[in-house]
């Protein structure tokens, strides 16, 4: 059987501990009701010195139901309430010996009561019972469970040791509690957790229920609607306040039949990424936003990750996009509303921003057209930075007079020189000399990042980076730091586009694979793999996947197709339809064991404008495309040729050059 991957460090190890607690929830809840927030008991014991835990709950134990479901792993039991079926197997990625004993009522009212060594790969019975004055003890409560993991594996051990980097400023006790509350942030706040709620790490104690709520305050309800389909739909938006102690940023989460529908949504970004403040008696108090957003139009499926009808797109205040992502965008609002000197101070200051930078480069000016700097800042995010204005004024300048992107990517380089002759009026071209005179040395860049270098070969990292900056994707980065016009200048506005990250959004776990690029825009799916310039070795059913990057490709876009959708950093879903076309590329340098390689793999190979090579995979419906580094940068420059053909005064256009290239770049880095 395979080991399921956990996450490195602390988190991973904890893990155990979020699937027992998880387990007690549940089984406190189906015993004690609406009551368990009073009559509930979940107790976490860490023993340094034996180098065990033990989680204790008062819920209904192995009762019969709970037994069978135990011993019979993913069944729908678990599935009924968010949960996977399969925590018991995670203890033993970190524990070599884990203990039961339980407690329940018998047919008769009676209790009974048993202890057990869980065996999960034994042929017979996973469950051995054992004495429990010998191994586990007797569990504390009338009814219950009691989980105890011991025998830390050599790599876990280091969690054991209380003094240890491992725990912020020293305290074991503050940085488990920490996580235990984000974990169960959901929990919580939905009341689902018990009044008597503790953790002891060796002698110390916490109520981790008291030390919850002393840092949660009530922010307010709104009622807002959509229109969905002809029909007026109601939604409530419930914030809570939470210390920036017990949370790390801005969260959302989606609530139906009467329990949390979704993950937590990080919303933080165009929001405001630090946590809010507000002075109490004379202390400042920091803290985050947790919204729950509930309607009778949402529909739930059994698992607890998933609103069935919330990604279907609509118009709403101008803008066509997912329920979900306009319900996200209404929360934002929402919070600016609520936070109204927050957002009355950080406008003033971008109005500002942008009145100074108009002042030192009134060219600027025409980027607001007919509005005032006042209007601009309104329709810009609440976050935007002084470089981000500069940009924004910048860009909606040149767009005025000319949208590139409305360009086809297969024009040719005499139709680009006569739309600059023709198209692009006169006050336009300094605009442009900046960025032509940009897009001119980031070629020349990328032409010596594929030669060799003084301290060894080129490195796949630093086209990469050239590219588009890795791991992060466009909520975090936007159009203007990256050069993705290299591979086609449609993409220089892609809606989505993420960097060194996994489809779910996430970071690389070891041993898993993490797309180079990954692009979705104008509903086609891209994912790009760039291999190190001048590689060589390539060769299908490699032990490496870096040298068999077709088969790379094929597994990363067969896991897309199985999931249907990807996910962004901030846990924003965009669905994949089956019909959907992706593109997957190969970024490689031209060689002779590279045309081997794809000749075997039965690629068709052209020459055509440059090295290449493509193929459709059918039941994928990929079309994977092998491209040569030098065509690359090859048909960048002849598309930049054009306009530097201008500006250098190059062309037979009848009118007086205003200076070359290279003048009129340095002017404007002067500026």
């Amino acid at each position: 059987m395979k080991r399921a991957t956990l996450p490195d460090g602390l988190q991973g190890f904890l893990f155990p501990l979020y699937e027992a607690v998880s387990n007690s929830i549940h089984s406190i809840e189906e015993r004690w009701g609406d009551e368990v927030e009073t009559n509930g008991r979940i107790e976490i014991e860490l023993n340094a010195e034996g180098c065990e835990i033990q989680i204790i709950d008062n819920g209904v134990g192995f009762d019969q139901k709970n037994l069978t479901a135990f011993l019979t792993p993913l069944t729908g039991n678990k599935y009924e309430r968010g949960g996977k079926g399969f925590g018991r197997f995670i203890a033993f990625r970190i524990f070599d010996e884990v203990y039961y004993s339980s407690s329940q009522f018998d047919a008769v009212g009676g209790t009974s009561g048993h202890s057990y060594r869980y065996e999960p790969f034994a042929v017979e019975d996973n469950l051995i019972e054992v004495s429990p004055d010998a191994t586990i003890g007797k569990h504390r409560f009338e009814t219950g469970l009691t989980v105890l993991m011991k025998s830390p594996q050599s790599t876990s051990r280091v969690f054991f040791n209380l003094d240890g980097d491992q725990y912020f400023d020293g305290s074991a006790l503050d940085t488990i509690a920490t996580a235990l509350l984000d974990h169960f942030l959901i929990e919580f706040i939905q009341k689902k957790i018990p009044k008597h709620f503790s953790l002891t790490v060796q002698s110390e104690k916490l109520n981790l229920h008291d030390y919850f709520y002393k840092s949660l305050s009530t922010g307010g309800s709104k009622i807002d609607k959509l229109d969905i389909g002809h029909v007026e739909r109601e939604f409530r938006f419930d914030y809570f306040r939470v210390g920036e102690d017990k949370a790390k940023k801005h969260r959302l989460y989606f609530y139906a039949n009467n329990r949390a529908a979704s993950d937590l949504e990080n919303i933080s970004s165009g929001l405001n990424d630090k946590p809010f403040s507000e002075e109490i008696d004379g202390a400042v108090r920091r803290y985050y936003y947790l919204v729950a957003v509930s309607s009778d139009f949402f529909v739930s499926s059994q698992s607890r990750d998933r609103i069935t009808n919330l990604h279907g797109k609509i118009d709403h205040a101008g803008r066509r996009k997912s329920i979900k992502d306009h319900l996200i965008a209404i929360a934002k609002q929402h919070i600016l509303d609520i936070e109204e000197a927050y957002t009355a101070e950080r406008r003033a200051k971008m109005v500002a921003e942008v009145e100074h930078l108009i002042a030192i480069d009134p060219l600027l000016r025409r980027g607001l057209g007919d509005k005032s700097a006042a209007d601009f800042v309104q329709k810009r995010s609440i976050t935007e930075t002084r470089e981000q204005l500069a940009q924004d004024l910048f860009v909606e300048r040149f767009r005025k007079k000319f949208d590139f992107t409305k360009i086809d990517h297969t024009v040719s380089v005499d139709q680009l020189v006569h739309i600059v002759k023709t198209k692009i009026p006169e006050d336009a071209k300094e605009a442009l000399a900046v960025y032509v005179s940009y897009r001119n040395h980031v070629i020349q860049i990328f032409r010596e990042l594929l030669k060799k270098q003084a301290d060894g070969l080129a490195t796949e990292d630093k086209v990469h980076e050239l590219i588009y900056p890795r791991y992060k994707d466009s909520e975090e980065v936007d159009y203007s730091s990256h050069n993705l016009w290299i591979l086609d200048d449609d993409l220089a506005y892609a809606q989505y586009i993420s960097s060194d990250r996994t489809p779910d959004g996430s970071y690389r776990a070891r041993g898993q694979y993490a797309h180079d690029l990954l692009i979705n825009n104008q509903n086609e799916l891209m994912v790009v793999e760039m291999k190190r310039p001048q590689k060589k070795g390539y060769a299908a059913d490699s032990d490496s996947l870096t040298n068999d990057p077709v088969d790379q490709l094929k597994k990363q876009i067969l896991d897309i197709r199985k999931k249907g959708k990807i996910n962004t950093s901030g846990g924003r879903e965009i669905i994949i339809p089956q019909d959907m076309m992706v593109r997957g590329y190969v970024l490689a340098d031209w060689n002779d064991s590279l045309k081997a390689y794809l000749e075997m793999e039965d690629f068709t190979i052209t020459n055509y404008g440059g090295q290449m090579a493509y193929r459709y995979y059918s039941a994928l419906n990929l079309m994977l495309e092998v491209i040569a580094f030098d065509r690359l940068v090859d048909r960048a420059s002849n598309r930049n040729d054009a306009f530097v053909q201008m500006l250098e005064g190059r062309s037979t256009y009848d009118r007086k050059p205003k200076g070359t290239l290279l003048t009129l770049a340095g002017t404007a880095r002067e500026a």
